[in-house]
């Protein structure tokens, strides 16, 4: 199943139909063309509307190919830093708790924009990439455009002692590492699919 986050709205892509018990107020819609796909999202996105969109397909990864066409597409990719006493890095962007990511460069890998991005916007140096974590999607507007953002994202450590720095310029106001039994406080001003990049290092 894929997942992308709109605002605190989620589109679901997938090859099964959800209980139909659970649904609620959410939308439900089989797909067999863009031509079809098209309306449901125009409809989806409208800033009133409420409730998730369930969209399922007997092969859900072409139908997440077709679904990115109906978008500008944007490479991004992150860390989730780690460091000796098993605190996790947070920076708080726009007043919410975030990790560190960013745009891909010409030419960059997934790890290597991950590892740029970390040190560029925490002022860190020295990090290890441990592994891939999750890759992430969301649609946000841009200049009248509709973009799909995909963010890879990676486990990192940090051995050093260096304080983080934030990055003002990219609206960043603080980096702090956070104790995992302070985790809450984080989930009670971030975003879901934030949570859901965290919840890849806890114990099941």
């Amino acid at each position: 199943m894929y997942k992308v986050f709109f605002n605190d709205r989620i589109i679901y892509l997938d090859d099964t139909l959800p209980d139909m018990t659970k649904v609620g107020r959410d939308y439900v819609c089989a797909f067999e063309n863009i031509t079809d796909l098209r309306p449901q999202l125009k409809q989806f996105l409208e800033p009133n509307r409420k409730g998730n969109l369930y969209i399922f397909h007997d092969n859900q990864d072409a139908l997440f190919k077709t679904f990115r066409q109906c978008f500008n597409n944007i490479e991004a990719a992150g860390g989730l830093v780690i460091n000796e006493r098993g605190e996790i890095l947070l920076i708080k962007r726009r007043g919410k708790w975030d990790l560190p990511k960013g745009k891909a460069e010409p030419g960059e890998s997934p790890e290597q924009t991950a590892l740029r991005e970390v040190e560029e916007e925490c002022g860190l140096t020295g990090l290890i990439l441990e592994r891939f974590l999750i890759s992430t999607f969301h649609i946000y507007a841009l200049n009248n455009d509709l973009m799909l953002k995909k963010t890879d994202w990676f486990e990192m450590k940090y051995k050093g002692e260096s304080t983080p720095i934030p990055l003002v310029r990219e609206d960043i106001s603080q980096t702090r590492w956070i104790k995992r039994v302070r985790l809450k406080e984080v989930y009670d001003n971030t975003y879901p699919s934030i949570i859901d990049v965290i919840k890849m290092i806890l114990p099941a």
